[in-house]
């Protein structure tokens, strides 16, 4: 990369726990993909848990 030169990067991250006794694969996801679309919502450059 030529020097002078910026990149711009954001990061937006959500994140779930497993509940095992409760969860199955498909609630997990949608748990973590409604985190992700709150942190890019919410500003980005964000961690969401939910």
């Amino acid at each position: 990369m030529p020097q002078g030169n910026e990149v711009g990067c954001t990061v937006s991250i959500g994140v779930t726990l497993s509940l095992p006794q409760n969860d199955s694969m498909d609630k997990l996801l949608a748990r973590a993909d409604a985190a992700l679309y709150e942190a890019k919502n919410t500003g980005r450059n964000r961690v969401v848990a939910g």
